[in-house]
């Protein structure tokens, strides 16, 4: 009891400070947690409650929802425990991914690899943590056409479909047509983690927006955007940001989305991407009968029992899949992505020169 005791004598009294708290909030703690939390509130897992005032939690804690985008669901999932709702929800945070009160340290809550919607199993080491909801909700071989009044705004893939494209798999594929992956696949053992974790070393490369708990391949340094290419480098030795713009400075090894220039490999897939959906308004998918998207870009809300036939369909998923909803630009698996994004395109029309599809 030091309560009669002065300052001086409190602070030069003896006191043991138990060494497996001390392992996280000693003075030279083994776990940086200062700067893991730095990192994570830059994280898309943080930011949908800063930018909300109130955070995905306290809105997708039900209807299945609730299983990634609230703390409690993904235990509950992980667990087994069918619930329904959560009625306290919090956003994912540190204790989603890591139980350090109960294991005394800061292993993964998970590595069970993870069966994806068409049947396929991910197993990619510390990624399937992630991959148990990054990871698409459909199964693209049951895409068929439907009435263009219940082709919803949110059909698709759903948000974060990254463990798909890794794997390549579940885009919808055109028959006859033949599919492989990118290294990555075979190569990267811990998957989204070897990329997405390691943080750039040195004074002026360090942000906790880029790397780290913030997972981020680009972030803010000195008012500039900058790629992360910490975890790249081991494999892509001297591989840098291609100057003045936002792509890594790989280039194509060929003209896929057939405009007649040399580009970075993910221009090219911005290319592809462009001819279903651009912002001139004269995608494919924009003046489609019936148009699945706006001139401005945005999807476009039928009216009427027009039937979407299978094609449109099969585009809009393919479109929303390696577009909006992965946002690499091919990076995840560039192969796969450029093989189902020609086929799309030649889906739509017949003329597009598929000579340089890769094989």
């Amino acid at each position: 009891d030091t309560s009669s005791k002065s300052d001086t004598e409190r602070q030069t009294a003896s006191f043991s400070f138990p060494s497996d708290c001390a392992t996280c909030h000693g003075d030279q703690p083994t776990f940086a947690l200062a700067g893991a939390k730095a990192g994570y509130l830059h994280s898309g897992h943080w930011l949908g409650f800063e930018r909300q005032g109130h955070g995905n939690a306290s809105y997708a804690n039900g209807d299945g929802c609730q299983d990634c985008h609230t703390h409690e669901g993904f235990i509950d999932k992980l667990a087994g425990k069918a619930q329904s709702f959560i009625p306290s929800p919090s956003q994912p945070g540190c204790f989603t991914c890591h139980k350090p009160h109960e294991t005394g340290d800061f292993t993964l809550r998970t590595l069970t690899a993870v069966q994806l919607a068409n049947g396929t199993t991910f197993d990619a080491g510390k990624g399937n943590l992630c991959a148990s909801c990054h990871r698409a909700r459909i199964d693209a071989s049951t895409i068929s056409s439907m009435p263009a009044n219940k082709v919803s705004r949110h059909f698709g893939p759903h948000h974060g479909p990254q463990a798909d494209l890794f794997a390549a798999t579940n885009a919808y594929e055109y028959s006859g047509k033949t599919y492989a992956s990118s290294a990555h696949k075979f190569e990267v053992a811990d998957s989204c983690v070897s990329c997405h974790k390691p943080r750039p070393e040195g004074r002026f490369g360090l942000s906790a927006g880029i790397g780290g708990h913030s997972f981020a391949m680009a972030g803010d340094v000195h008012g500039k955007e900058t790629l992360n290419t910490a975890g790249c480098s081991s494999c892509h030795a001297g591989i840098r940001q291609a100057q003045g713009t936002s792509y890594y400075a790989i280039s194509a090894d060929a003209d896929y989305d057939q405009d007649g220039q040399s580009e970075y490999a993910q221009q090219e897939v911005e290319g592809l991407l462009e001819r279903l959906v651009n912002a001139q308004g004269n995608g494919l998918l924009q003046r489609s009968e019936p148009a699945l998207y706006n001139t401005d870009g945005q999807p476009k809300q039928n009216a009427g029992d027009q039937t979407v036939p299978v094609k449109l369909m099969a585009a809009l998923y393919n479109y929303k899949l390696f577009g909006p909803e992965d946002r690499s630009l091919g990076i995840h698996n560039y192969r796969y992505t450029v093989q189902v994004l020609t086929d799309t395109v030649s889906s739509l029309d017949p003329a597009f020169n598929t000579s340089n599809r890769p094989e």
